[in-house]
């Protein structure tokens, strides 16, 4: 059974991201879906959306959401937790919906990029109130030129060692954070936050403006991969240490799992525009627990190493549409992201549906009041 959660392409996650959605139909669970257009196109020319699945009462006080592929090709892993979890729902608890959200970023699944169409990590571009999309960690311009090549990629280079002693030099959690927390100066730099709310974004904030209108309490989980040991999960909070609600999750059974964004902390960095706080802001009358499930897939440097030569790919090949896709690099990003391994898979999926039934269980008991 878990192997058929896992889908070769996008095209093939979304048919049964939405074959899941008709079973439940057919088990007469309520169950409202919505495909929200982005305007942009799959390899075969096919136009792409962000498929969301509203499931339950629509009146709801408590919300649990699922969110997976805002970094594209980490979303294969996101699809199969989330047709695993589907596939388990056997009733809909009176005072609870849950809300769906299969591949945040289509284009990027698509086309086995981390970003979007526009070279953007959605997950950088949730900036809010007065912040600017401008400016960069003061040690990030030290390594554009090692982590973002303006030439076609090599296979064969050097650059793992070179980041291990630049590491070495400047400090590895300074290195850390400067290049993961988010930029907004080099464009066709990694994870490049974008110039302004991007249109996927924007088009899932007004989905929640209509969902979220009477709810108090929201349990949300975001799936990702690529970071920490492999087939490990970390769950990644955006609090401090200190912070009451964290010390709650380390108590429930989640133990050194739960792990601050600190980059002092752990494995994880403080991120800018992250999408979990940015949609948190945009609702401060709900009472949220966000946790951002991170699967660990290689070693931190190969990863690294994939998204570097996968960019220049992209940006200096001189290919266009499907022809881009037939690269090595392209492989290589989705092998960092995806590992083809039979135990990987298994364990993903069991962690993943085992950490559903436990923070809905938290769900279930908190208060509304």
């Amino acid at each position: 059974m878990i192997n058929n959660l896992w889908s070769k392409d996008y095209k093939s996650a979304k048919k049964k991201f939405i074959n899941s959605i008709d079973i439940l139909q057919s088990k007469d669970i309520e169950v409202q879906i919505d495909s929200i257009e982005i305007n942009e196109y799959d390899i075969d020319g096919n136009s792409l959306c962000i498929d969301i699945a509203y499931i339950g009462k629509i009146d709801a006080k408590k919300i649990y959401i699922s969110t997976s592929g805002i970094h594209g090709v980490e979303g294969f892993a996101g699809s199969a937790i989330q047709l695993e979890i589907l596939n388990n729902i056997k009733e809909i608890p009176d005072d609870i919906a849950f809300i769906f959200v299969h591949i945040l970023n289509p284009w990027g699944m698509s086309w086995l990029r981390r970003e979007n169409e526009s070279n953007v990590d959605l997950n950088r571009n949730f900036l809010y109130g007065n912040e600017q999309y401008s400016g960069s960690h003061p040690h990030y311009s030290k390594l554009d030129k090692l982590i973002n090549t303006a030439n076609p990629p090599r296979r064969y280079n050097s650059f793992n060692i070179q980041l291990f002693f630049h590491s070495l030099i400047h400090g590895k959690i300074k290195t850390k954070q400067a290049y993961a927390e988010g930029q907004y100066d080099f464009p066709k730099g990694l994870h490049f936050g974008g110039h302004k709310l991007e249109k996927g974004p924007n088009k899932f904030i007004d989905y929640l403006k209509l969902k979220l209108k009477n709810v108090s309490n929201c349990m949300w989980i975001d799936l990702h991969t690529g970071l920490g040991p492999s087939g490990e999960d970390a769950l990644l909070v955006d609090l401090n240490s200190k912070d009451k609600k964290y010390k709650e999750l380390k108590s429930q059974n989640f133990g050194h799992r739960i792990a601050s964004l600190d980059p002092k902390e752990g494995v994880a960095y403080k991120i800018r525009g992250g999408m979990q706080r940015g949609i948190e802001v945009r609702f401060p009358e709900i009472n949220w627990t966000s946790i951002t499930q991170e699967f660990g897939t290689i070693n931190g440097i190969s990863v690294i190493s994939s998204l570097r030569t996968e960019s220049s790919w992209v940006h200096y090949s001189k290919l266009k549409d499907k022809d881009i896709i037939n690269h090595w690099c392209k492989k290589d990003l989705l092998t960092a992201f995806r590992p083809f391994n039979k135990k990987w898979e298994n364990k993903i999926v069991c962690r993943g549906l085992k950490l559903f039934n436990q923070t809905l269980n938290i769900l279930k008991n908190q208060s509304t009041t």
